[in-house]
């Protein structure tokens, strides 16, 4: 299989598989299938990750019964999680697995789906047997087993009694001896329940599958999800609260929200009025966003991809609006484009052209690079046009799968062309269905357009509101910042109970989950400016992880930093240690890693931020470092007699000497630094009677982000 990168983890649960097999039987049979379809760099990859994964499943041979292992695997939006979980149920079989569930969704258009999918990427596997659960199930499965069969079956996710879940439950009792691997895929939907608000510990769907997974003597609960607000946020003590977590990375030549949100600016996001709704008639900035998907499908066959493309009409969640809309676009095509290229002579068709040719101009412009033949792309415009296919898709018509001469779809759709399903080579996006306060999984699992798209991300645009787009870049920004702050928990401990919930969200107009999930909670917003930590109520244990860390720091970069001496007394008290540092080190040696007290307005979402800020290069990667008095400690005075927080940390400017105070730390030696990061470390003792041993580190920032403040909020429910 060449080379599979794995990534070191630290292992908290014992009772996970012992010495894993990662080159098994179905693993192998399974690469080489992948590798035909994606490639060997991409297939290399989506293993490494159901690697991953692997040494967090528990031991199919465990004695430990009815306690299943629950983990939290955390994707991007169209990155392939489901080749990642289907590696994964691949590498369960050859280590001690016999059957393995897909929870393939809330829609049956998901599911099939994912069924497609399963029967595609084992056909070469003789030794495995795929079933849809319906209510007529009655297969002997303790049969295939003993002959050496690995069974895979697709369950919808729907609680009812008879089929599905409840059909589920019922195998589940029966088949209870078997080690069972269950996917959650699109995990943070139907699944997670509300302890918080009802009497009952939850919906219907979140109650059976607690009941499932605690039937199977040996069972691991993979859940499988791009958006984890709702799983990180019910109660710890929830029966599907996960223990771990996995970090699932996208393969090379991901088109995701970053690449699409990154700024106000973004080419690939096209600005529409918020009356552009179809209400009375079809907006100009739809028969724009349609002339953009004609001539980029006319584009892509002048350079000779003539393979099919997508363009989603996101209106409504709404059956009605729906077809009505898909209604006019087609009377549309059909009465103004197809007559207008139809007449050669007419002025409408030289207006048309123009058009084209504009859009030839824009794109030269933009991509120098590009070879493309004006005639030939012109030439193509009535190909494409004569090969576009109008299609709604919603609860009362499924989308036609059909193979049929219509290669260019336009989808008009709503909560059917959201979560989880895959549109075909998705170029073009028009969406203004938004709600007043949207939740950010439901609301980013629309981002269809997301995916691997590199050698088509040229012609790729999402049309939306102003508001949307604001919404969107907030979102990308938070995603940022929470897997940054995932990263960094999980280089020290696996287990994801302990996880802080406090999360980034500098948009007042979005929530975190669903109400019945949790409530968006605000703590704090941190400004910009020079802050101090005076919580210090953290353990003796923490206290002297945070010490061992600081000497660990200084001892490796002291050296490469600079004693300045603002005290001309002999004493000597104003001499500190200046050391500047590329701030992305910084945090990945020392922040990231430095333990906050949980009322502390500081943690590595805060930090983490400039991260994000940097990778996008709107922020220069340095900090300058201020120890203070390394020699000598400080003294600061506890609050009051429970010694939980300190009255001051910071110091104002001294007269007797040159300093000019923490806040302010420009004009040292001749260099002016007030423009740089800036951060300073203060080794604190809370009586002068106590050696300096004793000192634990104690920070203050000052912060840098100014175009808008640091909102910290969470969820409102309790997390042990």
């Amino acid at each position: 299989m060449g080379k599979i990168v794995i990534e070191e983890k630290i292992t908290i649960d014992n009772d996970n598989i012992k010495n894993p097999i990662t080159s098994g039987y179905f693993i192998t049979e399974f690469s080489r299938l992948l590798e035909l379809d994606v490639g060997k760099e991409s297939a290399q990859n989506i293993i490494s990750n159901g690697i991953n994964a692997l040494f967090s499943l528990k031991d199919p041979f465990s004695s430990i019964f009815n306690d299943p292992q629950k983990i939290l695997c955390l994707g991007k939006v169209q990155s392939g999680k489901t080749s990642f979980f289907l590696s994964t149920i691949a590498l369960a079989f050859d280590n001690g697995y016999d059957i393995a569930f897909i929870l393939g969704g809330t829609k049956k258009n998901l599911k099939d789906q994912n069924l497609e999918r399963a029967i595609e990427s084992f056909e070469n596997n003789e030794r495995i047997k795929i079933f849809d659960l319906t209510k007529n199930f009655n297969e002997n499965l303790n049969e295939y087993i003993k002959n050496g069969f690995k069974i895979i079956i697709l369950v919808l996710k729907n609680a009812s009694e008879n089929t599905n879940l409840g059909e589920f439950l019922t195998i589940s009792k029966i088949y209870k001896e078997h080690p069972t691997l269950i996917i959650d895929d699109e995990g943070d939907e139907f699944t997670p329940g509300n302890p918080n608000t009802k009497k009952s510990i939850g919906n219907k769907s979140h109650d059976k599958i607690g009941e499932i997974i605690t039937s199977f003597n040996v069972c691991t609960f993979l859940s499988v999800t791009a958006t984890p607000q709702a799983n990180l946020l019910i109660s710890t003590f929830d029966i599907i609260s996960p223990k771990t977590l996995v970090l699932v990375r996208p393969g090379k030549g991901y088109i995701g929200g970053n690449d699409f949100f990154d700024n106000k600016e973004n080419p690939h996001i096209i600005p529409i009025k918020d009356i552009d709704d179809f209400k009375d008639s079809i907006p100009q900035s739809f028969i724009e966003a349609l002339n953009d998907f004609i001539f980029s499908c006319a584009i892509k066959r002048s350079q000779n991809d003539k393979d099919p493309f997508s363009m989603m009409v996101h209106p409504s969640s709404l059956n009605r609006i729906q077809n009505t809309i898909t209604k006019r676009i087609i009377n549309y095509i059909d009465k103004i484009v197809i007559q207008t290229v139809k007449d050669k002579e007419s002025s409408a068709y030289k207006e048309f052209i123009n058009l084209a040719k504009q859009f030839y101009d824009d794109y030269i412009k933009q991509y120098p690079s590009k070879i493309v033949d004006l005639d030939l792309y012109i030439n193509e415009i009535d190909e494409v046009i004569n090969k576009i296919e109008v299609t709604v898709v919603n609860y009362s018509t499924l989308q036609n799968q059909e193979e049929n001469e219509f290669i260019y779809k336009i989808l008009v759709g709503g909560n059917m062309l959201g979560r989880g399903l895959t549109i075909n080579r998705l170029i073009i996006s028009y969406i203004y269905r938004d709600s007043k306060k949207p939740a950010i999984d439901t609301m980013y699992q629309r981002c269809r357009w997301f995916g691997y798209k590199l050698d088509y991300f040229d012609v790729c645009k999402v049309y939306m509101t102003n508001i949307l787009r604001d919404k969107f870049i907030s979102i990308v920004d938070h995603e940022n910042n929470l897997r940054i702050s995932l990263e960094a928990f999980l280089e020290s401990n696996t287990d994801i109970t302990k996880f802080k919930r406090i999360f980034s969200l500098d948009n007042e107009d979005l929530i975190l989950t669903r109400k019945s999930v949790a409530d968006t909670i605000v703590l704090k917003s941190i400004s910009s400016g020079h802050k101090q930590d005076l919580w210090i109520d953290i353990t003796e244990e923490e206290r002297n992880k945070n010490r061992e860390l600081f000497k660990i720091f200084l001892n490796q970069y002291g050296k490469t930093g600079t004693y300045v001496d603002f005290d001309n007394s002999e004493n000597h008290r104003q001499q500190h240690l200046l050391i500047e540092f590329k701030y992305t080190d910084f945090y990945n040696k020392f922040l990231k890693n430095f333990i906050f007290s949980d009322k502390s307005q500081f943690n590595s979402v805060v930090f983490g931020k400039l991260i994000t800020e940097i990778e996008k290069k709107v922020r220069e990667d340095k900090i300058l470092i201020m120890i203070m008095r390394p020699k000598f400690c400080e003294v600061r005075e506890p609050l009051d007699s429970t010694e939980t927080s300190l009255k001051n940390l910071l110091q104002g400017r001294n007269l007797n000497t040159n300093f000019t105070g923490d806040r302010h730390p420009v004009d040292i030696m001749g260099k002016v630094y007030d423009k740089l990061t800036f951060i300073q470390i203060h080794l604190v003792k809370l009586k002068e009677t106590r050696t300096n041993e004793e000192a634990f580190p104690l920070i203050t920032f000052n912060n840098p982000i100014t175009s808008s403040s640091i909102r910290l909020v969470t969820g409102g429910n309790i997390y042990g």
